[in-house]
């Protein structure tokens, strides 16, 4: 198994954790004035398990050139810059 493959699996197994967590921490949030089934170790446990998901996340990026940062674009969005071609800008002469 090549290298690259391994971080791509391990970052869609970091996305599925993460998302799992948040996931069991929205539906047992408190409604109505009733308390959280969970006790505040496990809200503990949970925050620290997202943590070491999120360093590894950013470790990975780091590792397959990735940043953070990017987001889905929509093909119809309005593109917030604009690229010009070198050989568009008229020479400057002197």
């Amino acid at each position: 198994m090549d290298a690259d493959k391994t971080l791509h699996d391990e970052q869609r197994i970091m996305r599925m954790m993460r998302k799992t967590l948040t996931s069991i921490v929205r539906d047992t949030a408190p409604r109505d004035g009733n308390p959280s089934p969970l006790t505040e170790a496990t809200v503990l446990g949970i925050k620290d398990c997202l943590v070491v998901i999120s360093n590894r996340e950013a470790e990975l990026a780091q590792l397959t050139g990735r940043t953070l940062e990017e987001r889905p674009h929509f093909t119809d969005e309005t593109p917030t810059s604009h690229a010009v071609k070198i050989g568009s800008i008229p020479k400057k002469t002197h």
